[in-house]
């Protein structure tokens, strides 16, 4: 015997058709008020973030009076070295961990004196300080006594615009130790399920002891512990040309761009014989994933601290030693939105740069609008699809770099076809089955650094100043360069 058909008339059915609709309706408009609370979250997110970059140099640094080498010698005595000179302070403080730790979270005391009063005072305020006027302090100095600062306190000088970098490079190298030995330890007291448990240690820095890679700042805990940084190869002192290189999304101690950027900036420092250095500036908090990278603000702040950079940097290097500044992806933007504030770089370079910067979309947005400009970015890079996407508030990155008037465009062209050419990780483009193909689609956006390629050639070309080969299509000069 078939069962019946249920009877729609009963009462029972109808109530809880009647109950069913409005949970369902409930439930979108739980999740559209979800959605729509999200976005304003993250709108005034980034607007706060947007505000961080308000704040320009307004101090003075003050001039030291009283006799220099007296009070280094009084902070030295104070110290828990015993070294004649800061060589061998740094040599001893490295090999031994606790030491190093120890230094790393040494304060100046303003009550010590004049030096650790000016010290306290750069480093409670370091945004607020003018880096060529810091730089102006370290050489009254001096070389020694600054580097014995950087030995009894490298938690201030490894991250201070304007000290010497040959200073922010030792003291550095004492952050990674005592970083790494603290990525081991176990936060809070003892636990019975940690008292014979080995933690291992951050795989990012545990790679950076004893290396010979130069850092003018690493902080391990910027980026939500993710780490940030700004690493020079080469040779700043006897490089003809310098290049300032921006990573693209992901920049992070912890990412695998950390050594892929190394990577790419290393290619090119290796190619130029002695006449290029490169630093790989990624010293700001950056955004990770398409989302957080469709947002201004990270580049808002970021480009900021960028542009003081440079005036940093050309008061090390010298006047006589032209600059590159070139972005790549997300550091596209960054750069391009640095060009609104007063920097100091002779060309600019957008490498499958995501924008010419927030709310740039004319010469007038530009503060210097005549500068020598580049841009690359190959057919069927996915990262066309967001470039010069029109105005909204927080959101976006400005103009095509490569629609920009008085941009010139590399040529991409195609990756070698040599049986030793490699990518950027090292792995040869035979065994990948790429060998001499075009530069272009999805995966253009990594090719255009893959070495000897033609996309890679013209990018180098940039950095030494040569002539490199232009693409076809350019978009119209300048009106009035």
């Amino acid at each position: 015997m078939e069962p019946s058909p249920p009877d729609l008339s009963d009462p029972l059915l109808l109530d809880a058709s009647v109950t069913l609709e409005p949970v369902r309706i409930r439930w979108w408009r739980a999740i559209g008020l979800f959605m729509a609370v999200s976005m304003v979250l993250m709108y005034f997110a980034g607007a706060t973030r947007l505000g961080e970059a308000g704040a320009e140099p307004v101090r003075s640094v003050p001039a030291i009076e009283g006799d220099i080498e007296a009070q280094v010698a009084e902070l030295r005595s104070a110290a828990p070295l015993d070294a004649a000179d800061p060589d061998q302070a740094l040599t001893a403080a490295l090999a031994d961990s606790d030491l190093a730790t120890e230094l790393v979270a040494a304060e100046p005391d303003p009550s010590d004196g004049e030096l650790a009063a000016i010290l306290a005072s750069l480093a409670s305020d370091t945004d607020r300080f003018d880096p060529v006027e810091v730089g102006a302090f370290f050489d009254e100095l001096g070389q020694e006594h600054t580097a014995w600062l950087s030995v009894l306190y490298p938690g201030v000088v490894a991250h201070l615009p304007g000290a010497p970098f040959e200073a922010r490079v030792n003291a550095n190298k004492l952050v990674i130790e005592a970083a790494t030995q603290a990525s081991a330890a176990f936060a809070g007291p003892p636990r019975p399920w940690t008292e014979r448990t080995e933690r291992p240690v951050r795989a990012e820095l545990d790679q950076l002891l004893d290396s010979d890679r130069e850092f003018i700042s690493l902080d391990p805990y910027n980026n939500s512990g993710g780490g940030s940084w700004i690493e020079v190869l080469g040779d700043l002192e006897t490089a003809s040309q310098v290049t300032v290189m921006v990573p693209g999304g992901s920049a992070e101690l912890s990412s695998a761009n950390f050594n892929l950027y190394y990577n790419r900036a290393r290619s090119f420092v290796d190619a130029a014989d002695g006449e290029l250095a490169v630093v790989v500036w990624a010293g700001a908090s950056w955004p990770s994933g398409w989302i957080e990278e469709s947002w201004a603000s990270w580049s808002q702040v970021a480009s900021e601290s960028l542009a003081s950079f440079t005036h940093d940097l050309r008061a090390q290097i010298g006047g006589d030693v032209p600059i590159t500044l070139a972005g790549h992806s997300y550091g596209g933007a960054v750069i391009g939105l640095a060009e609104t504030y007063d920097l100091v770089a002779d060309r600019v370079l957008h490498i499958a740069s995501a924008g010419m910067g927030y709310d740039v979309y004319s010469a007038e947005d530009l503060s210097e609008p005549c500068r020598t400009r580049y841009s690359i970015t190959a057919p069927g890079d996915p990262i066309s699809y967001v470039q010069g996407l029109p105005y909204v508030p927080l959101l976006g990155h400005g103009a095509d770099p490569d629609d920009f008037p008085g941009t010139l465009n590399l040529e991409p062209g195609h990756l070698p076809d040599a049986p030793d050419a490699v990518d950027d990780y090292g792995v040869r483009l035979t065994e990948r089955g790429i060998s001499g193909k075009a530069v272009e689609g999805v995966h253009s956006h990594s090719e255009i650094f893959y070495p000897a390629s033609d996309a890679w050639s013209n990018i180098l070309a940039v950095m030494l100043g040569d002539e490199p080969e232009l693409a076809e299509s350019q978009p119209g000069p300048m009106s009035g360069c």
